[in-house]
């Protein structure tokens, strides 16, 4: 059973995606709900370091935590924090959120992603080998299904482990306790796919084998990712 990450594994994160979230914020609330797209665009610096604020004092905190709860409630949030910084009056709460949901649908919707064809290609190989697959991220559930099913990718993996998924989040060794007790496998059977020392570190605490994504100078994200799946076929032989 191997656990892939998203982050730095089927996306790369040197690819900045910062401006894209801003200029796509811009272009659907100033069309929603009034001002400029660069009115929006820059409200969005101050409400996003709001919110990894509240992300990192929340993966602080230890035991089962509601992250779905948690999730859904910080987007609006973050919705009223651009209010704010956009000088635009709030609206109640129950709009809010959807408001909040509606830009972040637009602008998943038309993010210009490029996941790693290689590394797909290799994933597949993998698959075909008979290895089970499950996505392993801090992201949400529901957010990783959607990005799966964006790059054509869903029908690799069985679970799709969000921290929502197992209440557990991605900050420490219990978050791969939590994911190897949901999926009923040993630690000595499955491995990990992750871009983070830290991540693998937690992995390897949890007594599961660890792959890193190590991109050398010079090598492309693409060719990094098939590399490290390329290791994990020669480990099961």
């Amino acid at each position: 059973m191997l656990f892939v990450d998203k982050g730095g594994v089927l996306i790369d994160n040197a690819e900045d995606l910062a401006p894209q979230w801003r200029r796509l914020i811009g272009e659907f609330l100033s069309r929603r709900i009034g001002g400029s797209d660069r009115i929006w665009a820059d409200a969005n610096v101050p409400a996003f370091e709001r919110q990894l604020e509240r992300w990192r004092a929340e993966m602080a905190k230890r035991g089962p935590a509601d992250i779905r709860g948690f999730f859904a409630k910080d987007a609006r949030l973050w919705f009223l924090d651009m209010c704010d910084a956009a000088a635009i009056a709030r609206p109640p709460d129950d709009e809010a959120e959807r408001i909040a949901a509606e830009t972040v649908n637009y602008v998943k919707a038309h993010l210009d992603i490029r996941p790693p064809q290689k590394g797909l290609l290799a994933l597949r190989a993998l698959k075909r080998r008979g290895l089970v697959l499950h996505m392993a991220s801090a992201d949400s559930h529901d957010d990783l299904v959607e990005f799966l099913e964006r790059i054509g990718a869903r029908d690799l993996f069985d679970r799709v482990y969000g921290s929502d998924l197992v209440r557990t989040w991605k900050s420490g060794p219990e978050y791969y306790r939590a994911i190897l007790s949901d999926s009923g496998v040993d630690a000595d059977r499955a491995a990990v796919v992750d871009d983070s020392p830290d991540a693998l570190s937690w992995a390897r605490q949890s007594g599961l084998r660890v792959f890193q994504v190590v991109r050398r100078d010079g090598e492309e994200f693409d060719d990094a990712v098939a590399r490290a799946f390329g290791e994990v076929a020669r480990a099961i032989g």
